[in-house]
């Protein structure tokens, strides 16, 4: 004959069943924040005018016109500036890449343009700040002067060309750091997205 189940029975069943059902959260919860995988590479662009000289007949002889220089160069030597396998939410990297002008022409204007391929970018998001000190691969002693850009990849995918001010001397290095980090949700299982950055100097 069956027992008659007592509250002390039926609360031990209920805590068993709160119990599995939490394990099964937790499960999930695991699952929902396993890897996405996501590769960044860093690219610069580099615009160069060529030169010209110019000798008009005439009585003023030794006239002379030769066409400046453009040029931009990273510290990233060719190598990509994130490459990460495996991101996972609370866990956010940082990165920073140092960009000179070297070029004859003064002022220029610099301009930066996020390139992105993937289905990633509304689950990354993606803070951006330019300074002093640090560079490729080594944020330390980096000190922010500007906030770029707060924001998903997919919200830096669409602000398109961003203006970056001016430079005025040849020489000038601008340090910038980059902070990636994996939101919290489920949909952002298994996507992946590659990125290029791209600065680009203009007179």
């Amino acid at each position: 004959m069956a027992r008659p189940l007592d509250s002390t029975d039926a609360n031990t069943a209920t805590d068993d069943v709160a119990e599995q059902a939490t394990a099964r959260i937790d499960r999930a919860a695991a699952r929902a924040f396993a890897a996405a995988v996501s590769a960044l590479i860093i690219s610069t662009l580099v615009v160069s005018q060529s030169s010209a000289a110019i000798n008009p007949d005439g009585t003023v002889a030794g006239n002379s016109f030769a066409s400046g220089t453009v040029s931009l160069v990273d510290d990233d030597q060719g190598r990509s500036l994130v490459n990460l396998e495996d991101m996972a939410p609370g866990r956010p990297i940082e990165e920073c890449i140092s960009v000179a002008y070297e070029g004859t022409i003064l002022p220029v204007g610099l301009t930066l343009d996020a390139q992105t391929v993937g289905d990633l970018g509304p689950y990354l998001d993606v803070e951006i700040e330019s300074g002093a000190g640090g560079g490729f691969g080594d944020c330390e002693g980096f000190t922010p002067t500007e906030r770029i850009f707060d924001g998903t990849l997919a919200r830096l995918d669409d602000a398109g060309v961003i203006a970056l001010g001016s430079i005025y001397n040849s020489g000038e290095a601008i340090v910038y750091r980059f902070r990636f980090e994996l939101r919290d949700e489920s949909e952002a299982v298994g996507r992946q997205s590659s990125l290029d950055f791209v600065w680009e100097a203009t007179p």
